[in-house]
């Protein structure tokens, strides 16, 4: 995937801490930059 800096991410839906499915549109609407972190932890 060749992705350019500044590019607009891809709206995908991820599941909250609850289980919930909620898109990265639903979270930003906009009002600010996104970072998004896949962190692995230990179990």
């Amino acid at each position: 995937m060749n992705q350019t800096v500044g590019a607009k991410f891809p709206d995908l839906a991820l599941k909250d801490h609850s289980g919930e499915e909620v898109k990265l549109s639903e979270v930003t609407a906009g009002k600010f930059p996104l970072i998004v972190v896949f962190y692995r932890g230990y179990w």
